[in-house]
């Protein structure tokens, strides 16, 4: 993969952040790994200061906010505000279930473009609930598109995968890489997957607890246009890789892990 440059920015087609780590669902195969990980929300100074240092190298299409739920965070409006000031992007985006959306204040709608809906087989949101966001949405001028999935692909696999051939056929055929960078505390990542699958599958495999190290770009690193360009370019794969299926793994039909007994 070769990208292009215009005034001195990396041109991309998204960059997201998880404004939170938790959500008031539990998909199997969540690909963020959310039901397995702890309540966390993100500081919107600290994802201004990001953005800002990132601003500098890179220029995506459009700025996704994502989670976990990203309505579950307790000042959606001023992580927007963070967003938008930092320049990043013309385009700010989120990504939600829509259970919490369609009460969310008229703050979040004014700030922001786009709005992706999904609507899972497994947790159905109510056509009347989607009908209210698309009102909403449609008073706001925010883009809404509404995707209904059925199915999840599964992107955890039992075991690391045993050789490195097996690793690379993985990376070569995932979409990942391309379509779903991230900038996570301070990293610029290829995929969303490094910071979380370190965290959940870590204490079982402890050789696995540094990959939100390894396989991101720090973003006060010298000459950050020269390592962005050669991490995104690179034709290797993530040490992450090793312990995802990316776009390789079978489809299943969606479903809800059970809630943890109290």
């Amino acid at each position: 993969m070769r990208y292009e440059l215009h005034d001195g920015r990396i041109l991309t087609w998204s960059l997201e952040t998880h404004v939170v780590t938790h959500c008031n669902l539990r998909c199997v195969q969540c690909c963020p790994m959310s039901p397995h990980l702890p309540a966390w929300a993100v500081e919107p100074s600290s994802l201004g200061a990001d953005l800002r240092q990132l601003a500098r190298v890179l220029h995506p299409n459009i700025f996704k906010l994502t989670g976990g739920e990203p309505f579950l965070h307790p000042d959606l409006p001023a992580v927007l505000d963070a967003v938008r000031a930092s320049g990043i992007s013309q385009q700010l985006s989120v990504t939600t279930n829509g259970f919490l959306a369609q009460s969310a204040p008229d703050a979040v709608y004014e700030r922001l473009d786009r709005m992706t809906l999904s609507v899972y087989s497994s947790a159905t949101l109510p056509e009347k609930s989607i009908a209210r966001i698309a009102e909403r949405c449609d008073a706001h001028r925010v883009h809404l598109t509404v995707k209904r999935i059925d199915a999840f692909q599964q992107l955890t696999p039992d075991a690391p995968h045993a050789t490195e051939a097996r690793t690379r056929e993985v990376y070569e055929r995932c979409w990942l890489k391309v379509r779903c960078h991230l900038v996570h505390q301070g990293r610029f990542y290829a995929c969303t997957r490094p910071p979380h699958v370190a965290t959940v599958l870590g204490p079982t495999h402890p050789e696995l607890r540094s990959l939100g190290d390894v396989d991101g770009v720090r973003l006060d690193a010298p000459e950050l246009l020269e390592r962005m360009l050669t991490y995104l370019e690179a034709d290797t794969p993530l040490a992450t890789c090793r312990v995802c299926l990316g776009a390789s793994g079978a489809w299943e039909p969606h479903a809800q892990l059970p809630r943890p007994h109290a």
